[in-house]
């Protein structure tokens, strides 16, 4: 398999069984050679729309939602609820209406539900060097090689996972398709040293602080969230004594299937913190997008940082979008940023409610750079984003941001490997790595990038606009559709000639039946 860094060059990297030769391959197929249907699934919990924002996964309907029109473009596209109940049913009901169905999931591959009689395509972003591979948590498909098996293809947004795939033996179809940016980051204006942008939403806003100065909120009240939390955990502990753990599992499988998320949005007014209701941002503005939960965004750091590298820097602010389920994981944060009480004149802004796709492009517009310290990304999409608007990064450049980030487009964090657990990995063994920020190096990166921005505008113009271009090439629509329309040929062109539901599932329903 040739595997190169987008920065040299960006080839379509496909990977075929190894009965598959290349005088096998059928005459190419475009938009418009079948009457395709397109049965979509993801975690479906109304993200893109401000529902559920921070839960598990969340992430991964946005993917599926960029996505969205480009698929389009080749047939009707239907987005599936509950896979398990409807997935099955609506495949019948396609090849009933004379249409080919075509299953593409945006799921990790331990929670994918494979279709019978369609064309199986798996979407896995992957943050790791080192895929799972073995059957644990009485779950089969947690190995995943054996699990793509069931796939007619599988479709990563980059070498770092396709390499990930790759070493772990994966012999399903591969193809590189990076998600899609969207087109309104690329038509934002570069960045002006004297900008004074508004964004008409409210924040938590601290202008500074000094040594002296004691914590707005030097103690938290009871965490209700928390509360109820114990309380669920108290009767699911309960419950599962009373009925037997293998008929608590199948009722609590059944509910989930039944039962969608509310589409529900935490309420951040009461929080005792300094608030204006916009938000004015000018000189050089650092932003970063990311749930507080989320053990690898690595938060602290980069506060930290922050403060310390630009203390004495009015000109300065830092903005966290948080993308947070309660108010507690707020308080967790800026609780944080107070009760450090560093010294400082530059400024801090939370802001914590749901930003539409609009207010998110203004944000971008606002800012000078995005900055993270992430220990692990799968695409990082903020990132791509803020890169595509001509905003510099501050970042690492392990796992996804290898694909499409390094130093020409920003300021590199140094990083190195530390041993990890896959998240979903209820036993936490250590399997992989992630990337352990160098924190000196972030601090000296964010110093750097303020220099640049203040002191040399001509060379951060010309960082800006590597940047944009770059993204051009690597995550535009009309990039993207390219590789995705040579993808789809692929496993379209082969699927006349092939059994739809790949070898592997006797193989997993074997596997499942010994772990039930």
């Amino acid at each position: 398999m040739e595997s190169k860094s987008p920065r040299n060059s960006e080839p379509l990297i496909t990977m075929r069984h190894s009965t598959l030769e290349t005088s096998d391959v059928c005459r190419p197929v475009h938009p418009g050679d079948y009457e395709c249907e397109f049965l979509l699934t993801s975690y479906m919990l109304g993200a893109p729309d401000g529902s559920n924002l921070g839960a598990a996964g969340y992430s991964h309907e946005f993917v599926a939602r960029l996505f969205r029109p480009l698929l389009e473009r080749w047939g009707h596209v239907t987005d599936i609820q509950d896979a398990q109940a409807e997935l099955n049913d609506a495949v019948a009901s396609c090849r009933a209406r004379g249409r080919l169905p075509v299953h593409v999931s945006v799921l990790p591959l331990q929670d994918v539900f494979f279709a019978k009689d369609a064309i199986n395509i798996v979407m896995p972003a992957w943050e790791f060097p080192d895929i799972p591979n073995h059957n644990f948590d009485k779950n089969p498909q947690n190995d995943w090689p054996l699990a793509a098996q069931l796939a007619n293809m599988l479709m990563v947004s980059g070498p770092f996972t396709a390499d990930a795939f790759a070493r772990a033996g994966t012999s399903t179809p591969m193809a590189i398709v990076p998600v899609p940016t969207p087109d309104a980051y690329f038509q934002i204006p570069p960045w002006s040293p004297g900008q004074v942008t508004r964004l008409n939403h409210w924040a938590f806003f601290f202008p500074g602080q000094t040594a002296s100065a004691d914590p707005v909120s030097a103690s938290s009240p009871p965490k209700r969230e928390t509360l109820k939390r114990r309380a669920e955990r108290r009767l699911s502990k309960v419950l599962r004594g009373l009925m037997g753990k293998k008929r608590y599992e199948k009722l609590s499988t059944l509910l989930k299937r039944t039962h969608r998320p509310l589409a529900s949005r935490p309420d951040f007014n009461s929080l005792p913190y300094p608030r204006v209701e916009s938000l004015d941002l000018s000189g050089v503005v650092y932003t970063s997008i990311f749930n507080p939960s989320d053990g690898r965004k690595n938060w602290a750091d980069m506060l930290n940082a922050f403060l310390i590298a630009l203390a004495d820097r009015p000109d300065a602010t830092l903005v966290f979008k948080l993308i947070a389920r309660s108010p507690c994981a707020v308080r967790d944060v800026i609780d944080f940023y107070l009760n450090r009480n560093l010294p400082h004149r530059c400024k801090v802004a939370f802001v914590c409610d749901y930003l539409s796709d609009t207010e998110m492009v203004d944000l971008c517009r606002a800012s000078t750079y995005y900055v993270q310290a992430s220990k692990a990304e799968g695409n990082c999409l903020p990132l791509m984003n803020f890169l595509a608007g001509a905003r510099p990064g501050i970042s690492p450049d392990h796992s996804s941001m290898s694909d499409y980030f390094h130093r020409d487009f920003g300021f590199v964090v140094d990083s190195h490997p530390e041993p990890a657990a896959w998240p979903h990995d209820s036993r936490l063994r250590m399997r992989t790595t992630w990337g352990r920020i160098v924190w000196p190096s972030l601090r000296d990166r964010i110093e750097e990038s303020y220099n640049v921005a203040t002191a040399t505008p001509e060379e951060y113009s010309a960082m800006a606009l590597r940047a944009r271009l770059h993204m051009r090439r690597w995550a535009s629509y009309t990039a993207v559709g390219t590789r995705l329309d040579a993808a789809l040929g692929d496993v379209l062109g082969h699927a006349m000639n092939t059994p739809t539901m790949p070898s592997g599932h006797v193989l997993l329903a074997n596997a499942q039946r010994a772990a039930a």
